[in-house]
């Protein structure tokens, strides 16, 4: 079959026409015959068996029926009408019932004519009747291909309006099936098909639609699952191995004075092993010569911060700048304090930058950055602006890298060292040859550039047409000037530029005059790549697969010989392995799964509302013992729709529980002014108030030691990752801590699990799988990632194993060939060329 044919707009497929084509397109996304054919049922109904009426039970379950209509009637009834059929077998007879489409329906029913109805029967007024039944022709039946497992499509209320049932959806399938003879293109290889005992795409698909049992379903569903979860882990694993090809990196393979002073002198504890783990494989990134790209997850208080402080000795020794960029200024604020706690000792400058940095100290950090002075920089999305360069930043970390969006994380990564210019006399000397060869190109420059535009040959239009689609990946420029030329046309985020010569570029002084722009254009940091006029109007196919094995040899971080920093992104919201394998399969990751020692487990217990005055006793009991409480509330305030403690309710009643002047108690959320919040925030830091009442506001960046109780208000209204953040904000110090989970005694199952997690473990890992498993991936990522995971038929929780397999499969393929240009691998390659083509896989940033 022609690669093409599943692109064919769905339209063409006999059945469907331009109305149906629009609402499958806006309905379902479905466009062309490759959407339709991935179109996976959600469930089946066995149809296997076809009762009498006599037979039937008062169950409420789907039957399948052959008999006629012999008579219609509409019913008025207190709003609307209802349509009613009478359906008759040999055994006797009952009602169809319509309450929608009815015109239709009348119009389209055939009297005394053998149908198969399917539906759910009710038991109505002495008779079963059966509302909405598929209805089928008995003649059409027999046609049509056998299913004895009935797939039932998505579908919308819309599509069910206008006549597109699940019957018409099935119908449209077998008319597709009719159409290619069933026979669809292998997209594995013989070795995977044979050494795995998968159906055949074929059989794959013809199995999935119109299973004739269980076995063969089971069979088929493996094989695409499969499929998808390996083709999804070969573009995650291929742009893995070719950024560490492609993107240089500094190559820091100094250990020096600070790293070792720092671990000698200045440590304020022995590092665990996990820790140690964790820095021998940034070391190795680092020396690596390819740009460092790792995860480094570590639950809270597992002494990332350490690890961080550590790497960004590593760079200042190799003679670089370091960064860390935090979510908040509470949080950026923390890093800032603890990592100048740290080296307070030591000859290392750092400063902090957010948004609450005055001016006059910005102007100071900006020209410090600059001319080098300043070492590290912490902020917040600050770090970012403009104005914000480094002299030569060498290594970038972002905390709680996912609250940052691709765009944000990308700016950062461009904060390298700027393109290197070279000397101004060259430039100079360079410019004034080419006015002497070419006196005419220099002067004209201007009134050329207009005229330019105008102007377009055979050539530049058949070139244009089509880079200007982005088909190469990359958005081109055309008659756009550069310094001092007007370029054909130029991609200015890989700065390539591209000519197409014409007939006049034969003589000795043009070819010259050619070669010198070239070399200017080149020490301005761009690529040229020349194409004759004929080479473009007779082989556009090869001159764009040119332009693209340039684009692909291009290390994709430099530009004008500048590399990008080094990339550590941390985490202490735990991610499942399974989840971990999909968003962040193209990183290296590495796990501190160790807390630092002498830090004892908290201990996490879940009272009821009743339970609340022995909770105030021990409160009462810890103050005593110079201990501080967290009260955390999920609301500020009161909500009709809610019934849970709110902020304001819950405050008055801890200030009479615990009044003045014996207890003092801050209060912090989200809607207070920046300024009241960080006054109260750095009370309770000081040791000043005994409790602090707040909503999650503290989830993330408050480091107490001293506070021992974290009391969580409508536990029961939190997520499993909130109510482990939170837990992790107490058990900083040597004492020991405690997690007071309170709720109402009304729970639903799935809070309840919750709770049972958070009592049983202080494991963020094993919280973080639960919580995966109850929430699925598109929740826990939040809205911005959940469409990284619209998978069409695998689910990455329910099929771990599948993707397992299918990981170590795409790993040992790429091992033993990674260009893929084996011949059992071809069919790989060119299905994977075939899906990046047809944004089949997705493009993301991690």
């Amino acid at each position: 079959m022609n690669a093409n044919y599943l692109q064919t707009p769905v339209t063409y497929l006999k059945g469907v026409g331009p109305h149906r084509a629009q609402l499958l397109e806006s309905e379902l996304g479905i466009g062309t015959y490759q959407d339709l054919l991935n179109l996976f049922p959600n469930r089946y109904i066995d149809k296997t068996q076809y009762y009498k009426i006599n037979q039937l039970q008062r169950s409420g379950a789907d039957v399948q029926i052959v008999g006629k209509i012999i008579h219609i009637k509409t019913v008025e009834q207190k709003k609307g009408k209802r349509l009613v059929a009478t359906f008759i077998d040999d055994t006797g007879e009952m009602e169809l019932v319509w309450f929608r489409g009815q015109k239709w329906i009348r119009e389209n029913l055939k009297l005394n004519m053998p149908y198969v109805i399917f539906g759910r029967c009710n038991w109505y007024n002495g008779k079963f009747s059966m509302p909405h039944p598929e209805l089928e022709l008995l003649s059409e039946h027999e046609k049509g291909v056998k299913v004895s497992m009935q797939p039932i499509y998505p579908s919308t209320e819309k599509l069910g309006n206008s006549g597109i049932t699940n019957r018409v959806v099935s119908k449209l399938l077998q008319q597709l099936f009719i159409e290619s003879n069933g026979k669809f293109m292998e997209t594995l290889s013989d070795p995977l098909l044979h050494e795995l005992k998968l159906f055949s795409k074929s059989d794959a698909l013809f199995n999935i639609h119109f299973p004739k049992d269980q076995a063969s379903l089971a069979k088929a569903q493996f094989r695409l699952k499969f499929e998808e979860l390996f083709y999804i882990q070969l573009q995650l694993l291929t742009k893995k191995m070719l950024r560490k090809q492609k993107i240089k990196g500094f190559n820091f393979d100094q250990v020096g004075e600070l790293f070792n002073g720092f671990y000698k002198n200045h440590l304020p504890f022995t590092l665990t092993n996990a820790q140690k783990r964790v820095i021998k494989e940034i070391r190795a990134d680092l020396g690596s010569n390819a740009q460092m790209n790792r995860l480094l997850q570590g639950d809270v208080g597992s002494g990332k911060t350490i690890v961080a402080l550590m790497t960004m000795l590593l760079a200042i020794d190799n003679g670089f700048q370091a960064c860390l960029m935090a979510p908040t200024e509470i949080l950026a604020n923390q890093h800032y304090n603890g990592i100048k706690e740290l080296l307070d000792n030591m000859d290392v400058t750092c400063a902090l930058l957010t948004g609450s940095t005055k001016k006059s100290d910005r102007n100071i950090i900006h020209e410090q950055l600059e001319n080098g002075e300043l070492q590290i920089l912490i902020g917040t999305h600050a770090l970012l602006e403009d104005k914000v360069q480094y002299k030569n930043l060498g290594l970038a970390i972002v905390d709680e890298q996912h609250r940052f969006g691709v765009a944000q994380r990308s700016k950062l990564w461009h904060k390298g060292r700027p393109p290197q210019t070279p000397p101004k006399g060259r430039v100079n000397e360079i410019h004034r040859k080419y006015q002497t060869v070419r006196p005419s190109a220099y002067s004209l420059l201007k009134q050329n550039q207009l005229e330019r535009k105008k102007q377009t040959t055979e050539a530049e239009r058949i070139l244009w047409e089509q880079l200007k689609t982005k088909q190469l990946g990359v958005k081109f420029r055309r008659q756009h000037v550069i310094d001092e030329f007007i370029v054909d046309f130029v991609c200015l985020s890989k700065k390539i530029v591209i000519e197409v010569d014409g007939a006049y570029h034969n003589t000795p002084s043009q070819l010259e005059a050619d070669e010198i722009r070239t070399k200017i254009l080149k020490d301005l940091g761009y690529s040229v790549i020349r194409f004759k006029n004929q080479e473009v109007i007779g082989a556009i196919d090869s001159v764009l697969k040119k332009i693209q094995a340039r684009l692909d040899s291009l290390p994709s971080g430099e530009v004008g010989g500048a590399f990008p920093p080094h990339i550590l992104v941390m985490t202490a919201t735990p991610i499942p392995r399974t989840l971990a394998m999909s968003l962040y399969g193209d990183l290296d990751i590495s796990v501190i799964d160790e807390l630092p020692p002498g830090r004892k487990a908290v201990k996490t217990v879940h009272r009821y509302d009743s339970n609340r005055l022995k909770v105030f006793r021990f409160i009462k009991d810890e103050i005593k013992k110079g201990r501080q409480i967290y009260v955390v509330y999920p609301l500020i305030q009161e909500s009709e729709a809610l019934d849970y403690k709110d902020l304001m309710d819950g405050y008055e009643s801890i200030v009479r529980e615990f009044p003045l002047p014996d207890y003092q108690i801050s209060i912090v959320h989200g809607k207070m002014k920046p300024a009241d919040k960080d006054y109260e925030m750095a009370r309770f830091v000081k040791g000043e108030t005994h409790i602090m009442v707040a909503t999650t506001v503290i989830e993330v960046g408050v480091n107490v030691p001293n506070a021992s109780v974290m009391i969580i208000e409508s536990a029961e209204r939190f997520g499993l990752s909130q109510l482990h953040q939170l837990r992790g904000r107490v058990g900083r110090g040597a004492d020991q801590s405690y997690c007071i989970l309170m709720t109402s005694h009304k729970l639903s199952s799935e809070a309840k699990t919750r709770l049972e997690t958070m009592v049983r473990t202080n494991d963020g890992f094993e919280i973080a799988e639960v919580d995966l498993r109850l929430r699925g991936p598109g929740d826990l990522m939040g809205t911005q990632q959940s469409g990284i995971l619209n998978l069409k038929i695998a689910d990455i929780v329910k099929d771990n194993d599948i993707l397992k397999t299918a990981r170590w499969y795409a790993l040992k393929i790429l091992k033993e060939d990674p260009s893929l240009e084996s011949q059992e691998n071809l069919i790989i390659r060119h299905t994977y060329a075939q899906m990046v083509k047809h944004k089949r896989i997705w493009k993301y940033i991690s």
